[in-house]
């Protein structure tokens, strides 16, 4: 096999042939065994770009059944099962990005801050409702009648 593929990525083709055979055509091949290694290396080669972690979550979610379009019955072919991985190492990375976003710093707010921000609150509160004074008291930060 002239691709290099963790074990880790065969176990998980195997799991999956296991649940899900895979439709070889009968090419007349003379040798099973070469037509076996044959497939392996197409499969090995499909999924060379991709992480470990979103092969084996797609493996899963296949022997499972949950995704959709994809055969109840028989495996991928080789480059089905890549796009079925890429969408998955995509959702896997747009996760972690996720969860790799700074937390923005907040200030706390202590009992006085919230008091006065109540206050203003509700002096906005009567500016809408007509309150001239409280209209007035709103001037400084940008009220306008």
């Amino acid at each position: 096999m002239n691709v290099h593929t963790s074990p880790s990525v065969i176990k998980a083709l195997q799991k999956l042939w296991v649940s899900l055979p895979v439709r070889a055509p009968n090419d007349g091949a003379e040798d099973p065994t070469q037509r076996q290694r044959d497939i392996l290396e197409s499969y090995c080669f499909a999924l060379s770009e991709f992480s470990d972690e979103a092969i084996w979550a797609t493996v899963d979610k296949l022997r499972a059944g949950k995704i959709e379009e994809a055969s109840k019955n028989f495996c991928p072919k080789a480059p089905e099962l890549a796009s079925y991985v890429r969408a998955e190492q995509t959702r896997i990375l747009a996760s972690r990005r996720e969860r790799q976003l700074p937390k923005p710093d907040l200030p706390a707010h202590d009992e006085e801050h919230r008091a006065k921000m109540l206050g203003l609150l509700r002096t906005l509160k009567r500016a809408l409702a007509g309150d001239k004074e409280a209209q007035k008291t709103l001037e400084p930060w940008g009220w306008k009648p």
